[in-house]
């Protein structure tokens, strides 16, 4: 029946303890009834006994709200959320992803696929990155707006002493300088905006191949594949295409993290900071764009 069984005329489906069968399997007997002119009717029954478990619930419940046609992609999507997205690392035929990280998730399976297909498998020294100057998606960028935004509770003071007059207007232009950088930077937009892919399972796919780069080369495809889909590369996606541009350039050096907090820039290779004299190298620029292109340098230079 699933596989594709069409009786035009069949206007009414039963299906008894609708509670022992899948999402997928109610969805595509459901799409048996209704496949002409006459009004279908699809009745799930189910136990009254005894309570439902909580995910049988939540398939019945999403069959009920995705009833529109087109709905196929809902329901997969519902689907992976119940039962969850399986385990790759084991036997085991359900999971999820968040066990082991989407990143590492989507790279595991590209080598597994690839091992498969007896092609040469890429190893990637796994890269993390904390840039604090950009906003990796949109709740962040609104937290930090908002925070800038706020109000100071107290005002900025500077210490004179005694024997030393200074005019008022003088006094008050003295700004705090820690304060005045944190200003200066905010946080920079680094992700896919909904304006410009406004389709969710499409954003999911570039994320996916974002997490599957493995050189430059990927880098470039990827960019050059955006360009010709949703034309302009924006701002956001090209400084999120540069991050990930960093992750490359790192893996080789056996750089597994690169973290960034207000002025210094810290390096880790085999579990030991980079220093310079002893010291973490600081940024010389002030602008987003250009503090990634500084990273990128140290990073040559490594």
């Amino acid at each position: 029946i699933e596989s594709g069984v069409d009786i035009p005329n069949a206007n009414t489906m039963i299906i008894d303890r609708a509670d022992r069968f899948g999402l997928s399997e109610l969805y595509q007997l459901r799409g048996r009834v209704g496949r002409y002119k006459h009004q279908a009717y699809a009745y799930l029954i189910l136990p009254r006994h005894a309570a439902l478990l909580s995910d049988a619930r939540k398939r019945i419940s999403a069959l009920k709200q995705y009833s529109k046609l087109g709905s196929g992609f809902k329901i997969a999507m519902r689907d992976l959320e119940i039962r969850g997205a399986g385990n790759i690392l084991g036997a085991q035929q359900s999971g999820h992803i968040c066990a082991v990280g989407f990143e590492l998730y989507c790279q595991l399976l590209k080598q597994s696929v690839k091992r498969l297909k007896g092609e040469k498998v890429e190893h990637r020294v796994e890269v993390k990155v904390s840039i604090d100057f950009l906003a990796l998606h949109p709740g962040e960028e609104r937290t930090a707006k908002k925070e800038k935004l706020e109000p100071a509770k107290l005002k900025s003071k500077v210490c004179v002493p005694r024997s030393v007059s200074l005019p008022i207007d003088e006094v008050e232009s003295q700004p705090n300088t820690l304060e005045t950088k944190k200003r200066d930077i905010g946080k920079a937009p680094a992700y896919l905006p909904f304006d410009y892919i406004p389709e969710t399972r499409q954003r999911i796919i570039i994320y996916r191949k974002l997490a599957q780069l493995f050189n430059m080369k990927d880098i470039k495809e990827l960019k050059k594949e955006i360009r010709d889909r949703f034309g302009p590369i924006p701002k956001s996606v090209d400084r999120l295409l540069r991050v990930a541009e960093l992750k490359v350039m790192a893996a080789p050096k056996n750089v597994t993290s690169i973290e960034t907090r207000e002025e210094k820039i810290m390096f880790t290779r085999n579990g030991k900071p980079i220093t310079l004299g002893g010291k973490y190298p600081r940024f010389e620029k002030r602008t987003p764009d250009s503090r990634l292109s500084e990273l990128k340098a140290l990073l040559k230079e490594l």
